[in-house]
C-alpha cells in the first residue's frame, strides 16, 4: 500500500491528473465515516473526485477490488471511469510496485442495470435462470404479442391515462391504436415497478386503477410464463436477490473466496428512481453504511425517464430512515470550467426563481457555486443576441459566427462553439431555420440529429430493399382497414420506395451491387420457397437487411457516423423482432412465393411499429465533434460537455406538461416511500425541469455563453407561465447584459 500524502503527490503529476485537488475535493477523497452525500456543482471536478476516491480505496486503504460497486449513468460514463483508473493506476504501480496486484477488473463497474444483470447471471439466482433480458424494442414487441391490455379499446380508461399515449388526444372518439395502448401499457408498467407502487393500494383505488393493477399482474405472468425480464422488473429481481441466501453471500462474503462488498459509490444520483435508491441502500447495509452519492440537482435532466431528482434531495432523508444515521454532506462549488461572469449569470439564474426555493425542491443548505476558472479577462462573457421576431435570429446567428467568432480568431476552429437547441430535429419549429441559414452561408453544421429517424435516406433504403425482395409484387398496397381504406403503412412504404428508386437513379451513387441483390433475390426466393420440403424456409428478415447492407451505397453509407448510427439502429430492431421468433420467412400454400400471413404480421405488427411509435435517432452518449464543423446538440446531449462558446437558442417555452409529470402526482398516494416526500402539481414539476435544463445549457460555455432570444422572451411579465432566458428579474438583465 502506499501512504495519502505520496498517493496525493504521484496523482498531481504531469503524466497522472496533472494537478492538485482542492481542499474539499481532498475532503471528499479521504472520508471514512458512513454515507457521503457529494453535492457537485458543474464544472467541480466530480468524475475526477470519482475516480480518486476509488483509487484511495484500492491502494491506500488496501481495499479489495471486488468489494466495491461503482455505478454510472451510461455506459460510456462507465468507460470513462474505467480508462482514467487504469491510466491512473499505472502511474501509482510505477512509483511503488506493492501496487502490481492492483486488478481493476475484479471492480464491479457499469450501468446499475448492467450490475444487476451481471451479478444475478453470477449468483444463479434461480428466479432469473434462463431468462432473457428484453431492450426496449423486445419490450414493446412482447407486450404487443402477449399482454391483454393492448387489445384493451374502453375509451374512458385511455382517456384516464392520455398522458402516457404518444400522439393521441384524449377527447378523440375512438380508442388509440394498438400500437400507441402498448407504447402507453410499457410506461404505466414501469412505472408502477420504478416508482415502488403498492399494489394493493392501487386495486383498492377501484377504476381505473383496479384495471391497470389487473392488466399489470397479467404482464407479470406473461414475463414469466415465457422467460422473459425487462429492465424495470430486473431491478425487481435483483432487489429480491439481495434479501436471498446468495444475496446475503454477496453482500457479506462467504469467508471463503467471497469477500464482502464494503464501498458503494453512484455517480449521477439526481438520475436516480426510487427502486434504484432502495437498491444502493441495500448494498450498503453493512456497518458503517459506505454509500457514496455524487450528483447536482440543478442537473436532473431526466424525469422522462423516470428519473426522481427527491432521491438526490433527500439523501439524508433516505440514510436516517435506513440506516438511523446522517449522511456527511460535502459541496463541490468551485467551478473550474467557466469565465467567473458565466458562473455569476447561471447562480443568479437558478437562485431568481422562487419556485426553486419551495422545500424539496433543491438539496438544504446549497451554497452558490463559487468561479475558480483560469480563464480571465475584462469583456462580456455573457451576452443577449436579439431581434425583434424570432425568425430573424438564425442569420443572426450565422453573422455572429462567421463575422465575429471567424473572422476575428476568437476561435481557431468551429468546433470550438456549440448551437444548443431543445430540439435539433431538421423542421421549422425546431432547428431548421438555423440549418438552412448555416447551410446558404457555407457553414459545415455536425448535427447527427437533425432529421427525424424514419425520415432519412440510409433508412428508407433499407427498408424499402428490404421490400423488393420479400414483396416484388407490392402486396402491401392492397392490404385494407376496416373503413376500406388503405392501411396505415402503405404510404410511408410508397414514399420509401420512391426514395430506394432516387438513389438507384442517381448516378453519381454507386448502386450496382445492390440492383443486382435484388434482382437476383427476386428470382431466387421463388426457386427456394419451391425446393423447400418445410413451410419456413431456412431465411430471416435479419439475414437479409445483413447481405443489403454489405452491397453499396450501403457499405459506403456506414463510413459516415451518423448514417452509420442509425443503420446500426435499423439492425438492432430487427433483432428484436427476430428475438420473438418472428422472422423467418415461410413459403405459401402454393410453395412459389412468401407466405401473405407472414407479410401481413410484417407489416401489421413491425412496420406499423417504426411508422406509428415515432422512432427517435439514438441519443449518442459519446459525442465526439468533428474538427471543422458547427455542433448543434440538444442541451441533453451536452450534459457532461464544454465548449470555449455556447450558443443557447429556442428559448422561452416552459415546455409541456407529460407523462413523467402526471404520473409523478398521481402515483403518490400508492407509492411505498422511504420517507414524506413534497407532492407538487406537474404544472410546477414542467417549470422545475426547464430550469434545470436551461441551467445546464449555461453552465456548459467556458469562454462565452450567448443566449439567442427575442425581447419577449427574456420578459418574464409577458407570461408568467414562462420560465424567462434569464431569470425572474429581466430588468436587471437588460441593465447589465451587453445586446447585440
Amino acid at each position: 500500500m502506499i501512504d495519502l500524502i505520496t498517493f496525493h503527490t504521484c496523482l498531481a503529476q504531469q503524466s497522472a491528473r496533472g494537478y492538485d485537488l482542492d481542499s474539499k475535493q481532498k475532503e471528499a477523497v479521504e472520508y471514512s465515516g458512513g454515507p457521503l452525500w457529494l453535492l457537485a456543482g458543474p464544472g467541480s471536478g466530480k468524475s475526477e473526485v470519482l475516480v480518486t476516491r476509488t483509487l484511495k480505496l484500492l491502494c491506500v486503504n488496501g481495499v479489495a477490488p471486488r468489494s466495491i460497486a461503482l455505478t454510472t449513468f451510461t455506459k460510456p460514463a462507465a468507460q470513462n471511469l474505467e480508462d482514467r483508473l487504469s491510466s491512473y493506476l499505472s502511474v501509482l504501480q510505477a512509483f511503488d510496485s506493492s501496487l502490481k496486484n492492483v486488478d481493476l477488473s475484479d471492480i464491479r463497474i457499469g450501468t446499475l442495470h448492467s450490475l444487476c444483470n451481471d451479478i444475478l447471471q453470477e449468483y444463479r439466482y434461480p428466479p432469473y435462470q434462463n431468462v432473457r433480458l428484453l431492450d426496449k424494442v423486445e419490450q414493446d414487441l412482447f407486450t404487443y404479442r402477449t399482454a391483454d391490455i393492448s387489445e384493451y379499446k374502453n375509451l374512458d380508461f385511455w382517456r384516464y391515462f392520455h398522458h402516457a399515449v404518444p400522439k393521441w388526444h384524449q377527447n378523440a372518439k375512438f380508442s388509440p391504436s394498438k400500437w400507441k395502448r402498448v407504447k402507453a401499457a410499457v410506461v404505466l408498467f414501469n412505472h408502477i415497478v420504478d416508482d415502488c407502487i403498492d399494489l394493493t393500494k392501487m386495486l383498492q383505488a377501484g377504476g381505473h386503477w383496479a384495471t391497470l393493477v389487473k392488466f399489470y399482474q397479467q404482464y407479470i405472468e406473461a414475463l414469466q410464463d415465457n422467460y422473459r425480464c425487462d429492465f424495470a422488473h430486473l431491478q425487481a429481481r435483483f432487489l429480491e436477490f439481495l434479501t436471498s441466501s446468495g444475496g446475503k453471500r454477496f453482500l457479506d462474503g462467504d469467508g471463503l473466496n467471497q469477500v464482502p462488498l464494503q464501498h458503494v459509490l453512484v455517480d449521477e444520483y439526481q438520475d436516480t428512481n426510487p427502486i434504484q435508491e432502495r437498491i444502493y441502500l441495500a448494498l450498503s447495509h453493512k456497518q458503517p453504511h459506505n454509500i457514496t452519492v455524487v450528483g447536482d440537482d440543478d442537473q436532473a435532466l431526466y424525469r422522462f425517464r423516470g428519473a426522481n431528482v427527491a432521491c438526490m434531495v433527500n439523501f439524508d432523508k433516505a440514510c436516517q430512515t435506513t440506516f438511523a444515521k446522517t449522511p456527511y454532506p460535502i459541496q463541490l462549488k468551485r467551478n473550474y470550467r467557466s469565465h467567473s461572469r458565466i458562473v455569476d449569470f447561471f447562480n443568479n439564474y437558478i437562485t431568481s426563481f422562487s419556485e426553486m426555493a419551495a422545500p424539496g425542491v433543491r438539496a438544504p443548505g446549497k451554497d452558490l457555486v463559487e468561479p475558480a476558472s483560469s480563464i480571465q479577462g475584462n469583456y462580456p462573457a455573457v451576452t443577449w443576441l436579439t431581434r425583434k421576431k424570432a425568425e430573424d435570429l438564425p442569420e443572426a446567428v450565422v453573422q455572429l459566427i462567421r463575422d465575429h467568432l471567424v473572422a476575428d480568431n476568437v476561435i481557431a476552429d468551429l468546433s470550438q462553439c456549440v448551437l444548443l437547441l431543445r430540439s435539433t430535429q431538421d423542421s421549422p419549429g425546431n432547428a431548421g431555420p438555423f440549418i438552412t441559414a448555416f447551410k446558404e452561408n457555407n457553414i459545415p453544421i455536425y448535427n447527427p440529429r437533425s432529421k427525424s429517424f424514419m425520415e432519412s435516406e440510409e433508412v428508407q433504403c433499407l427498408l424499402a430493399a428490404l421490400v423488393e425482395i420479400i414483396d416484388k409484387k407490392h402486396s402491401f398496397a392492397s392490404y385494407k382497414d376496416q373503413k376500406g381504406e388503405s392501411r396505415l403503412w402503405v404510404k410511408p412504404i410508397q414514399d420509401w420506395l420512391n426514395t430506394l428508386r432516387s438513389v438507384l437513379n442517381d448516378p453519381t451513387i454507386p448502386t450496382a451491387l445492390l440492383e443486382d441483390y435484388i434482382c437476383s433475390s427476386n428470382v431466387e426466393l421463388p426457386k427456394i420457397c419451391a425446393a423447400s420440403t418445410q413451410t419456413f424456409i431456412g431465411l430471416n428478415l435479419l439475414e437479409i437487411i445483413y447481405r443489403i447492407l454489405s452491397r453499396e451505397p450501403f457499405s459506403l453509407w456506414r463510413q459516415d457516423p451518423s448514417r452509420n448510427l442509425r443503420l446500426s439502429k435499423v439492425t438492432r430492431l430487427f433483432e428484436g423482432y427476430h428475438s420473438m421468433s418472428l422472422d423467418s420467412l415461410r413459403r405459401n400454400k402454393s410453395g412459389i412465393d412468401v407466405d401473405p400471413t407472414f407479410l401481413y404480421r410484417f407489416y401489421d405488427m413491425f412496420v406499423s411499429y417504426l411508422i406509428e411509435t415515432g422512432i427517435d435517432d439514438d441519443e449518442d452518449e459519446d459525442v465526439i465533434v468533428p474538427q471543422g464543423y458547427l455542433p448543434i446538440m440538444t442541451i441533453h446531449q451536452a450534459k457532461g460537455l464544454e465548449f470555449p462558446f455556447v450558443l443557447v437558442a429556442q428559448l422561452g417555452d416552459s415546455g409541456r406538461i407529460g407523462s413523467a409529470q402526471i404520473l409523478e402526482t398521481d402515483l403518490a398516494n400508492f407509492r411505498q416511500g422511504l420517507y414524506p416526500r413534497n407532492v407538487r402539481d406537474p404544472e410546477l414539476l414542467v417549470i422545475e425541469d426547464t430550469i434545470r435544463l436551461l441551467y445546464v445549457a449555461y453552465s456548459r460555455a467556458k469562454n462565452g455563453l450567448i443566449l439567442v432570444a427575442t425581447p419577449d422572451q427574456v420578459n418574464s411579465k409577458k407570461n408568467l407561465k414562462r420560465v424567462p432566458v434569464p431569470g425572474r428579474d429581466h430588468v436587471e438583465f437588460r441593465r447589465n447584459t451587453v445586446a447585440i
